[in-house]
């Protein structure tokens, strides 16, 4: 394998997690990319960046396909984004929606996908057993 797709392969492993080495280590593989840049390393740049973009496309329909446009609305999602993962309405909708943000599409990725379900299954107990006495 060629060297160049040993450290795509790495970085497509890495793109998923959000912790300081990791950050690092993309950062060192930006940094090989631009210091060995020839045509072969900027097409399977490109291949991959290619294939990145469907894939989060895909990953956008599908999260929006599971969430009507009226579920959509009535979602609490600034309560869901500061409470469930310390964040903003902002960063939520940006990753259910998939908008570019700095030149990069966001999406959730697998860990914040179950912190979004387990907050729908504690919204939906904390609302199944409010009432009215």
């Amino acid at each position: 394998m060629k060297e160049v797709e040993v450290k795509l392969k790495e970085l497509r492993m890495l793109m998923q997690k959000d912790d300081e080495q990791s950050e690092a280590r993309r950062n060192e593989i930006a940094q090989w990319l631009k210091e060995n840049r020839t045509p072969e390393v900027e097409e399977a740049f490109r291949s991959f960046m290619d294939e990145g973009l469907a894939e989060i496309e895909v990953e956008v329909e599908d999260i929006r396909r599971q969430i009507s446009d009226e579920d959509y609305r009535i979602l609490p999602l600034a309560y869901i984004a500061k409470n469930y993962f310390g964040k903003s309405h902002a960063w939520l909708s940006q990753r259910i929606n998939g908008t570019k943000v700095r030149g990069k599409v966001y999406t959730l990725n697998e860990e914040q996908k179950e912190i979004f379900n387990a907050a729908m299954k504690d919204l939906a107990r904390k609302f199944g057993s409010f009432h009215i006495a």
